[in-house]
This record gives C-alpha cells, structure tokens and sequence, in this order.
C-alpha cells in the first residue's frame, strides 16, 4: 500500500511538473507555423528572448523539445482540422510556410494561407505575420518572371497568400524577404515598398524583424520588403516600422507572362521576316 502511495504521487507530481500543461495568462501567446524550418529555427529563438509564450506547429512531434514558454504542437496548413485546436487562445500568428519535401507552392503557401485564415478568424488571433518573398508584388520583374515560368508559379501563390492575408479583416504584417543566406546578421537592413528592389538578406535578419512586428504598432497592415544594406547601421531598422504605408504592396504576381515580354518580341520578328520579304521582292 505504502509503495502504491507513493507510486501515484510521484505520477502526479510527474503531470503538474510537465511543462507548458499552462502558460502563463498575463503574457502573449505567439503560434509559428513553418517553425522546424531554417528560419523558423531562428524565430523561435527569437521569441525565446522575448516576454511571451510560444506554441510552435510541426507536421512531426518534437519528443522533449517542450519548456516553460514553449510547445511544439503537431499541425499541418494543408489540413484545416489541424489548426482548429492548435491554434486556441493564440494571440499572434507567425507564419514562415514553404514548400518542402516535393510539396508544390500553391497547396502550401496558398491554400496553406486560407486554412491558416480560417482557423485564426474562428481562433480569435488578433494579428498575422506572414513571410512572403520580394517578387510577390513585382509582377513586371524579370525575376518575378522567371521564378513563375521555372518554379510552379511560385511568386503567384505567394501573392494570392499575401491577398487572403490582407483581405482576412484581421491586423497583418507581410514581410517579403530578398534571397535567404545562412550567415549571421552583421549588416543594416534596408525597408522598401512596390516591390521595386532585389538583394538578399540572413534567416536571422529575416527571423527578428518578424518578431519585432508583433511589438510594433507601425508594423500593423503594411507590406514591406527587406533586404540587407552594409551603409545602414545593424539596428536602425527598429525605427522604421511608422515610415512604412498601408495599401503599398506593388503589382500582385498572376504568374502570367506580362505582355510586354512577348509583344515586343513578337513585334521584333514580325518587323524581321517583312525586310526578309520586301529584299526578296526587290531582287
């Protein structure tokens, strides 16, 4: 009996010794879906230097991966009855999704994108933070060109993600990246809108103005795009946020190819089998 007794108790103790049973009421719960990934890794880690606590969504569990402020929880945005519970009682959502082992952009970033919507309007969230990528609102750029003609329409349905996101009636921050690199953030970061600028940037820059946007009221209902700038001082960008405009966000990707790349082509050739003729005709 006395061996029994003891038994329970210290399976009990076991079970309110468990961390993240209950986070803490008075701090922010912060849900990051794509957290696994390479740049999830370094938002987590951000956030973990924050005040708030963490729920992190994997398609995999995490054994022992749980602490005081942070649990990782097992969802997937391609499956809308994941998120429904995964997201209860989150305050902010941090999306950093992306294709990944022969998944295709328009299943994970698009309608990965409406089911995130869904399940946070029926949640409560009060605000997204979403990674998109420069190109999602530069229809007209040869790059934004080329992603869409060689890589599944991908800058397509990254900007139809982007359109859910703005058009959800919940507050958003769309952060579009330039090129991703693994080196440690050392430089400025540079913020533009329109769309109108190419460069690359760390995971790490990207991962901390990510999470710096929850804490920033300018941060709120802008598009913006980021990428690394040697000539800025490394911190100068947390001012930045209030200069940013709401409604600037370019010209949305249709994965289309713009007129103007095969007109003037067309125009071209047409131009050249005329004087080919006309030679003919004079000899």
């Amino acid at each position: 009996m006395k061996r029994s007794s003891v038994f329970i108790l210290s399976f009990l103790c076991c079970l309110l010794l468990k961390p993240n049973l209950v986070f803490s009421e008075d701090k922010q719960l912060v849900g990051v879906f794509g957290a696994s990934g390479r740049t999830g890794t370094h938002i987590i880690d951000e956030l973990i230097r924050r005040d708030v606590n963490i729920r992190a969504f994997s398609r995999r569990t995490k054994e022992n991966a749980d602490t005081d402020s942070l649990n990782w929880v097992v969802a997937d945005v391609t499956n809308k009855e994941s998120l429904a519970e995964a997201l209860k009682n989150v305050d902010v959502i941090i999306s950093a999704i992306g294709p990944v082992d022969g998944d295709n952009s328009e299943n994970v970033d698009y309608l990965g994108a409406i089911n995130i919507v869904s399940a946070a309007k029926e949640s409560g969230v009060q605000q997204i933070i979403y990674m998109s990528s420069i190109g999602a609102g530069g229809a007209e750029n040869i790059s934004t060109v080329m992603l869409n003609l060689l890589a599944n329409k991908t800058m397509k349905w990254k900007a139809l993600a982007e359109e859910q996101i703005r058009n959800s009636g919940i507050a958003f921050t769309i952060v579009r990246p330039g090129g991703l690199l693994g080196e440690p953030a050392t430089q400025g970061i540079q913020f533009s809108q329109g769309d109108n600028v190419l460069g690359w940037i760390p995971r790490e820059d990207v991962a901390a103005v990510l999470v710096e946007s929850i804490f920033k009221d300018g941060a709120k209902n802008k598009t913006f795009e980021v990428i690394n700038d040697d000539s800025l001082p490394v911190d100068a960008w947390r001012d930045e946020f209030d200069s940013l405009k709401p409604n600037e966000f370019g010209v949305i990707a249709t994965g289309e190819l713009p007129t103007r790349y095969w007109l003037s082509p067309l125009l071209v050739i047409i131009a050249i089998i005329y004087l080919i003729r006309r030679k003919r005709a004079r000899s």
